[in-house]
């Protein structure tokens, strides 16, 4: 299958002359669910952030289906990234001031948002608690608020930064299970980073990350369900 984001050479250093990313190489095929396992500081969100174009190589080129994102100018690479890719947080980054329906389709043409708006929202859960604000939520309530935000505009590419590193054992649970299904209706290519083991027994590939560099490359031929893994939050 052909890849839809292929990194080449990725090295990434910051200020401080630090070198986080060294040499990495991947590619991920399209409508997979890669976890890219690791420790806190092994790299491994910075990685993420370098794939979906929030951060720029020092060296080393990214394509996304065979566009070089490292040459696209700031306006481009915008466009791009509103247009085919979309990023949930740890944090949410919800707008305290909006409602949950307000967040989710900020920014969007009604048009659009009809095609599946109604459909995402119960599929998530949350079609009951659209005119509430983000302080009137949970943390998994918010954090399906925000999968709604960022699936909406149906994007090709779902980059997700421990995006169960805020909930307790349940919410997690929920997510993972939501983010698979939404993989499998809208064939989305989801990219999931985490230090939890067992949110890798879920992935069809689990990308291990230690010092910057690619420890293992492991494809699952038999993934686990969300409610199949004995769960545990580690």
């Amino acid at each position: 299958m052909k890849p839809i984001i292929r990194a080449e050479k990725i090295i990434k250093k910051f200020n401080n002359n630090e070198t986080v990313l060294k040499g990495i190489d991947l590619s991920i095929s399209s409508n997979s669910f890669t976890v890219i396992l690791g420790q806190s500081g092994s790299g491994k969100s910075t990685l993420l952030n370098v794939l979906s174009g929030l951060l720029r190589p020092t060296s080393g080129k990214v394509f996304y289906n065979d566009i070089d994102i490292t040459k696209l100018s700031k306006r481009e690479l915008s466009n791009l990234k509103r247009n085919e890719l979309s990023i949930i947080f740890q944090n949410y980054l919800l707008l305290a001031d909006l409602t949950a329906e307000e967040n989710i389709t900020i920014g969007m043409s009604h048009q659009k948002v009809d095609l599946s708006y109604n459909e995402l929202t119960k599929i998530l859960g949350i079609e009951d608690i659209l005119y509430k604000f983000p302080s009137q939520l949970s943390g998994g309530q918010q954090q399906r608020v925000a999968i709604a935000r960022a699936i909406i505009k149906k994007p090709h590419v779902l980059f997700c930064d421990e995006a169960t590193g805020s909930l307790d054992e349940e919410n997690s649970k929920i997510v993972v299970a939501l983010l698979h299904e939404i993989k499998k209706r809208y064939g989305v290519t989801v990219i999931f980073t985490t230090h939890n083991l067992k949110i890798a027994e879920t992935a069809d590939r689990v990308i291990t990350v230690k010092d910057g560099a690619v420890y293992k490359d492991i494809w699952n031929e038999t993934p686990l369900s969300a409610n199949e893994i004995d769960w545990e939050i580690n």
